[in-house]
């Protein structure tokens, strides 16, 4: 038996690996969990025990459109009132009992412990468990249902009051690492010049000076929306169509004034002449590798999906259906970050920094540092 603290997605893909049947306990069920457990699985039972609240369903902790992608591809569900048990047991070979629901805050916000067993007598105890939960009752969920529950919750929306709520007193682990600001990712390249994976950062960093400022082309008015204090992640377009995220650093406030290349930054890098709109940076932070080992936007949106960026989570709580997150992408210049999307990204940037190191202050401080610099 081990203790399981984090990388819930990894350790429930490895499992589900060769598994014919998964029988799930979990009282809420959002759907960038249904599409991890889809897109990954090639048995042939799905067994979902799970809440019918639709208080639940209307207030967006548990999703109607995942149960009904689960009811599209086969899978049996049933619900049972005040349900708070979180299992996932993959056919008699293993079984995860913990705190974590099948939701993107259980396996990516939340701070949840659990553990794992291969134990087959814990495992069939588990399988017994699941058992007598199932008989409870005879009812099977169906697509009708859920479309008669969706009406239901349509004509019967609640509109609450700003500070009805009481607040939450408790410390929020996420709070603790993403603090109050924005969390943006800056792009770096286009479509039709993505950098190989095996450049060196450091010729990234030295060949676009984004160790002081980042840019914004001229055609787009002034980048208003970052404050002092703003976290900016440095991503580089790269070969395969993903985004290697290769660097942080803190934002300083658009000036006008004093926030445009100069003639003698345009002079070292000539494509400022189209983008000479700055964010200006400090405390960078650059990984000392390439750039195919930095960690990718790819798998954010894998993990993530709807999750990873504020508008994507927004237009989802909303009630959209069907969200890309990739299309955020398309044309933009930086993208802002969810709190859970910064979240993750502050934890990969710290394991590569843990497995890379940084590029040294001292090879950052001899580069170009513009003209005129500021301190």
């Amino acid at each position: 038996m081990e203790i399981l603290q984090d990388n819930w997605l990894n350790v429930f893909l490895q499992e589900l690996k060769g598994t014919n049947e998964i029988k799930i306990v979990s009282p809420f069920v959002t759907d960038n969990m249904v599409s991890h457990l889809l897109n990954n699985w090639k048995g042939n039972t799905i067994k979902l025990i799970t809440r019918f609240n639709l208080n639940d369903f209307r207030s967006g902790v548990s999703s109607l459109s995942a149960l009904k992608r689960l009811l599209a591809q086969g899978a049996e569900i049933k619900g049972i009132k005040d349900l708070h048990s979180k299992t996932y047991i993959f056919d008699v070979k293993s079984v995860i009992i913990t705190s974590a629901n099948f939701t993107g805050g259980g396996f990516f916000r939340n701070h949840e412990l659990g553990v794992i067993s291969h134990n087959p007598k814990k495992t069939l105890e588990s399988i017994e468990y699941f058992s007598k939960l199932w008989k409870l009752d005879n009812f099977i969920l169906s697509g009708p249902k859920i479309d008669e529950w969706n009406i239901n919750i349509l004509n019967n929306r609640v509109i609450i009051n700003s500070g009805s709520e009481l607040e939450d007193y408790g410390t929020c682990i996420i709070n603790k690492v993403v603090k109050q600001k924005n969390y943006f990712i800056k792009f770096y390249g286009t479509n039709y010049e993505r950098a190989e994976r095996d450049v060196e950062i450091i010729e990234e960093v030295s060949g676009t000076h984004c160790h002081f400022a980042v840019t914004f082309s001229k055609s787009n008015g002034r980048p208003r929306r970052y404050q002092d204090g703003d976290i900016i992640y440095l991503a580089r377009m790269v070969s395969g169509g993903d985004y290697a995220i290769f660097g942080r650093a803190i934002a300083r406030r658009h000036i006008d004034d004093r926030d445009i290349a100069s003639p003698e930054d345009i002079a070292r890098v000539p494509w400022k002449d189209y983008y000479p709109v700055y964010i200006r940076i400090h405390s960078t932070k650059f990984l000392s590798t390439n750039l195919g080992n930095c960690p990718m936007m790819g798998d954010l949106i894998k993990d993530l999906d709807y999750e990873c960026f504020r508008s994507t989570k927004k237009r989802y709580l909303d009630g959209e259906q069907n969200i890309n997150p990739k299309n955020v992408l398309m044309q933009k210049p930086d993208v802002i970050l969810s709190e859970e999307g910064a979240y993750w990204v502050e934890q990969k940037f710290k394991e590569a920094e843990k497995t890379y190191s940084l590029i040294s202050q001292l090879n950052i401080d001899n580069l170009y540092q513009g003209i005129p610099q500021i301190l």
